[in-house]
C-alpha cells in the first residue's frame, strides 16, 4: 500500500518538478539538498512523513532515465571509468550471493538501496554530460551544507537545550557528523591561501567544526579519527618537513579542544583504565558494562562495538557460505520501521545494528574484502590523478579521496557510513575522477 501511495504521489509531483527544474544541473543540486535535509525534516522536525525520504531515490531514478537508460536501451557505450570495473565485480558478486540464497527480490532491492545506491549514482554521473564547471558548482553546494552544520547545532544546544546525541545539525547523528566534519575540515584547510575566501573566515569555520558538534554532541570518535585522517591526507608534506609551523598550531588547538571536551563531560578520551572486557555483556544501556560513572558512556560505546565483533565472529563460524556471501544482500537490513523501541539483546541484534557486522552479514567476508579492494583502487587512482590534474579544486579532492576511503572503513566500526550523507559524499568525491579518466596515461594495472 505504501509503495502504491508513493507511486501515485510521484506521478502527481513529477509534472511540477519538470516545470520547476529547467536544467539537469538543478536536479543534481536538488539531490544534494535532499541528502542533507530530507531525513532531518522528516525524522527530526517531523514536518513531513518518513516516506518522503524516498524522494532521493525518485531524483536518482530521473537521472537514470535521462542519462544511463538510453545508453542501455540503444546499446551505446556505457562509461565505467578505470575504477568502475572493480565496482561491477563487487556488484555481480553480491548479486550471485543473493541468488544462491534465493533472496526475495524486494529484500534484495532494500539491500541494494541500503549499501549501493550511491555507487549506482556514480555510474549514472560518469555517463552524464555534467561539465567540470557544473561539478565545481555542486561541490560549492556540498561545502555550503557542511558549513551550516555548526550553526544549526549551536541552535540545538543553546536554544533547544539539547545535549549529546541530538546535537548533530541536519546530519541525523553525531557519528555521521563527526565523520563528515573531518572531510569538511580538510577541504577548508586546502582553501587556505587560495584567495577565494579570506583566511580568517576559514579559520573560524575550522574552529566551529572542531568544537560545536564534537563537544556538545559528545562525538568521541571525532577526536580519535581526526589526527589519523589528517596524517594520511598530508603525509607527503609531513615527511618532507613542510608546514611544520601550521602543524604545530593545529596540535595546540586540537589538544586545547580535547581538554575542553574532557572538562565538559568529565570523560578521559584516551584512558581505558578500569575497563574489563570480562564485564562486557549482551545488553544495552547502562548495564552493558560495569564501569565508574564518569567513563560510563565511553565504556558502553566500546563494549557494544566489541560485542558486535564477537557476534560477527560467531556468525562467520557457522558456515563457510557465511564467509563467502554472508546470508545474501537484503537478508539483514536495519530498516527505519524496526528502529522503534529497538533493544540489543541477542547476537542477531548486534549483527543488525552495527554497520560492519550488518554489511558482512549481507555480502560475506569475501565480499567485504572485495569492497575494501575497490576502495583501495579508487584511492590509488585518485592519488595518481592528483599529480596530473592542474585544477586546484580537483587536485584537492583527489588528494582527499584516499583519506576519505580510510575514514569510510574506520567509520564502519563506529557509525553507519552507508547512511545518505556519508555514502553520497564519498561517491560524490569519487565522481570527480570522471574528469581525469579521459587522460589515458593513468592506469590501475601498474
Amino acid at each position: 500500500m505504501n509503495i502504491l501511495f508513493i507511486f501515485i504521489l510521484a506521478l502527481l509531483i513529477l509534472p511540477l518538478l519538470i516545470l520547476a527544474i529547467r536544467k539537469m544541473d538543478d536536479l543534481f543540486l536538488l539531490l544534494i539538498s535532499l541528502v542533507f535535509l530530507i531525513s532531518w525534516v522528516a525524522d527530526e522536525l517531523l514536518l513531513v512523513p518518513h516516506f518522503f525520504t524516498w524522494s532521493i531515490e525518485f531524483v536518482i531514478a530521473i537521472l537514470f532515465i535521462n542519462y544511463l537508460l538510453p545508453k542501455i536501451v540503444f546499446l551505446k557505450k556505457v562509461e565505467i571509468t578505470p575504477i568502475g570495473k572493480y565496482a561491477l565485480i563487487l556488484l555481480l558478486y553480491t548479486i550471485f550471493g543473493s541468488f544462491i540464497y534465493l533472496i526475495n527480490f524486494s529484500d534484495f532491492l532494500l539491500g541494494f538501496r541500503a549499501f549501493f545506491r550511491y555507487l549506482f549514482l556514480f555510474f549514472i554521473f560518469v555517463n552524464s554530460d555534467f561539465s567540470k564547471h557544473a561539478y565545481k558548482k555542486f561541490f560549492k553546494c556540498w561545502l555550503f551544507f557542511m558549513s551550516i552544520q555548526p550553526f544549526i547545532a549551536f541552535y540545538q544546544y543553546f536554544v533547544e537545550k539539547k545535549l549529546g546525541d541530538p546535537v548533530f545539525g541536519t546530519l541525523n547523528s553525531t557519528g555521521l557528523a563527526a565523520v563528515l566534519l573531518i572531510i569538511f575540515i580538510i577541504c577548508l584547510i586546502d582553501l587556505i591561501n587560495r584567495n577565494k575566501i579570506p583566511n580568517y573566515i576559514l579559520y573560524i569555520f575550522i574552529f566551529l567544526s572542531m568544537t560545536i558538534i564534537p563537544i556538545f554532541g559528545e562525538a568521541k570518535a571525532f577526536f580519535y579519527f581526526l589526527p589519523i585522517i589528517l596524517f594520511i591526507r598530508y603525509f607527503d608534506q609531513i615527511i618532507k618537513g613542510q608546514q611544520l609551523l601550521n602543524i604545530s598550531k593545529f596540535l595546540i588547538v586540537f589538544v586545547s579542544i580535547i581538554f575542553l571536551f574532557q572538562t565538559f563531560f568529565g570523560v578521559q578520551l584516551f584512558s581505558i583504565s578500569g575497563m574489563n572486557i570480562n564485564d562486557f555483556r549482551f545488553s544495552q544501556g547502562v548495564m552493558s558494562v560495569l564501569q565508574n560513572e564518569s567513563q560510563q558512556t565511553l565504556a558502553i560505546s566500546l563494549s557494544e562495538r566489541f560485542l558486535s565483533l564477537v557476534a560477527l565472529y560467531d556468525f562467520l563460524n557457522q558456515s563457510f557460505l557465511n564467509v563467502l556471501f554472508g546470508e545474501g544482500l537484503g537478508s539483514n537490513i536495519f530498516v527505519y520501521e524496526s528502529r522503534t523501541n529497538f533493544l540489543i539483546e541477542t547476537n542477531q541484534d548486534y549483527l543488525k545494528k552495527f554497520a560492519l557486522s550488518s554489511f558482512i552479514t549481507n555480502i560475506g567476508l569475501v565480499g567485504f574484502i572485495l569492497f575494501c579492494f575497490m576502495l583501495f583502487k579508487i584511492s590509488l587512482y585518485a592519488y595518481q590523478s592528483s599529480f596530473l590534474v592542474e585544477d586546484l579544486t580537483l587536485k584537492s579532492i583527489y588528494k582527499t579521496i584516499p583519506a576519505f576511503s580510510v575514514l569510510f572503513i574506520l567509520s564502519l566500526f563506529y557509525t553507519d557510513p552507508f547512511e545518505d550523507v556519508i555514502s553520497f559524499s564519498y561517491w560524490f568525491f569519487v565522481m570527480s575522477l570522471m574528469y581525469s579518466s579521459k587522460d589515458k596515461t593513468i592506469t590501475l594495472d601498474n
